[in-house]
């Protein structure tokens, strides 16, 4: 039997005061079997025993590619880009999901590049190099620019260091199309109000973290800390698609155990769909707590969320 479903567009929808988030489905990927992506020097029979633990599949890997927007006064603010045009059987939905919100791309006025991977700034540029968020002014951290236009970037602390060279034109030229609109932070620096930006290096150089706040309401999205909940149980199994494989450990376990002892709402850029949840602790291993929705119809953060698919 066939268990891969076709992802559709969709959103859920967070009132948060006097923000709203919404959280746009992009589509997924897919990429097999899950080594030696993800725990590349792990038996592969323990990798399929710890998959059956979890009830994830032990035949193939596929994630949710999900996406932030947040309403704020007068700004609309949208955390990644998404896959664009790159992979369009699969991904590439995001501004399906975005009309389905209620928004256009005319009608964003900032975009926040978390780091820039293909299923981040993807959707950045149409196929035809034009730019598909016209009013937007885009903002990146300084080590992530650094990392990939100044000098050649090295990918020598990877599990797979050839693995991100192909990366390196489609970075640059996307990078280069909005220059005149781009503007570089510093790991920590406070956005639009209402954005605490946190470095979190190993994925990529200037890969960040970051906890959208309004008043005793946050929520903190880890974005490409980890990929899976096999990666939450097993932190140091590690993944091929970090640029440094130790530090991506390293701060792995360090923003897992920071969640599980603050007990932080989190979301996930690929995590099950909507990847909204909690870090939680069995027998010293950590687990991934999916949030609980009582009713579809519940606009409450503290308690449930709109779900609109």
């Amino acid at each position: 039997m066939n268990h891969k479903l076709k992802r559709e567009h969709g959103f859920i929808h967070i009132p948060c005061h006097e923000l709203d988030i919404f959280i746009l489905s992009d589509g997924y990927f897919g990429v097999g079997y899950h080594q030696p992506i993800l725990a590349p020097d792990i038996p592969q029979n323990m990798v399929k025993n710890e998959l059956r633990n979890l009830y994830l599949s032990e035949s193939y890997y596929e994630a949710p590619i999900n996406v932030m927007l947040i309403k704020k006064a007068g700004r609309i603010i949208l955390i990644d880009t998404g896959e664009g045009f790159y992979d369009e059987e699969n991904a590439g939905q995001l501004l399906h999901s975005l009309s389905a919100a209620g928004f256009t791309p005319e009608s964003v006025t900032d975009i926040l590049i978390t780091h820039a991977h293909r299923d981040h700034i993807g959707g950045i540029l149409s196929k035809n190099g034009e730019i598909v968020f016209p009013n937007a002014q885009y903002y990146i951290s300084r080590p992530e620019f650094e990392f990939w236009m100044a000098g050649e970037p090295d990918f020598q602390k990877s599990k797979n260091p050839e693995g991100g060279k192909p990366s390196i034109p489609l970075v640059r030229k996307t990078l280069s199309a909005i220059g005149s609109r781009l503007t570089t932070f510093e790991t920590g620096d406070f956005l639009f109000s209402c954005i605490q930006t946190q470095t979190a290096p190993g994925h990529t150089p200037g890969h960040i973290i970051y906890s959208v706040i309004n008043g005793d309401l946050s929520i903190i999205n880890v974005v490409d800390v980890f990929h899976s909940p096999l990666l939450i149980a097993k932190p140091d199994w590690g993944t091929q698609w970090d640029t440094d494989f130790e530090a991506g450990i390293e701060t792995r376990k360090k923003v897992l155990e920071n969640c599980y002892q603050n007990r932080t709402l989190i979301c996930s850029a690929h995590l099950p769909w909507p990847g909204i949840g909690y870090i939680s602790k069995v027998n010293d291993q950590f687990q991934w707590i999916p949030k609980v929705y009582n009713h579809p119809f519940l606009i409450n953060l503290a308690t449930d969320l709109e779900i609109v698919t």
